[in-house]
């Protein structure tokens, strides 16, 4: 029977203190807490997003064709898409003795309808070994005002193949041409 006195008493206190407010259980359950504002401190917001730095409605994306090699131009397909239309998008490189933008590469353009993934081609030229990067930033117009997405594009350069000598000696034949002397082999 203790036991039972021991069950009934909180259960009869919430019954109680609930219905003192006017609510039901099921009311009380449901109610949303909103909470206060507190100085200096930014409110959350109710839908569950973030209320810091808005992010810009642009998905950018990229590929390096091929393997980048010193002194050879690079192609990097790069696509830019915006649910905002049209779209400002600007390529930049941070160190110019190490990798240089091809003879004629824009380097500001304007995307006029950026909803359909436009693609564009970057060419760079790397001036030495290892990870270089391209920046692009692509910048549209909001309601909110305008909102920019960076990305640094890395490519890793390797050197040049070295040209392997031939084993073949080339020798002057008895009328002046040109001749390969081949090491002989047997057959059976």
């Amino acid at each position: 029977m203790n036991s039972m006195k021991k069950f009934l008493l909180p259960l009869a206190v919430s019954v109680i203190a609930l219905s003192a407010c006017g609510q039901s259980e099921e009311t009380a359950m449901q109610a949303p807490v909103t909470p206060e504002p507190v100085a200096g401190k930014p409110m959350p917001n109710l839908d569950g997003t973030s209320p810091g730095k808005p992010q810009a409605p642009i998905i950018m994306s990229y590929q390096v064709v091929g393997s980048p090699i010193v002194g050879n131009p690079v192609l990097i397909n790069v696509s830019i898409s915006s649910s905002q239309g049209s779209a400002s998008v600007h390529y930049s490189i941070t160190d110019r003795s190490a990798l240089m933008f091809q003879d004629g590469q824009v380097e500001h353009f304007e995307i006029a309808d950026a909803s359909s993934g436009a693609v564009r081609q970057l060419s760079v030229v790397p001036q030495r070994e290892g990870r270089l990067y391209v920046n692009v930033s692509a910048e549209v117009q909001t309601p909110r005002g305008a909102l920019i997405r960076s990305m640094a594009i890395p490519i890793n350069v390797g050197s040049a193949p070295e040209r392997a000598e031939s084993p073949m000696n080339v020798v002057e034949g008895p009328d002046g041409e040109a001749v390969i002397s081949m090491p002989a082999q047997e057959s059976n």
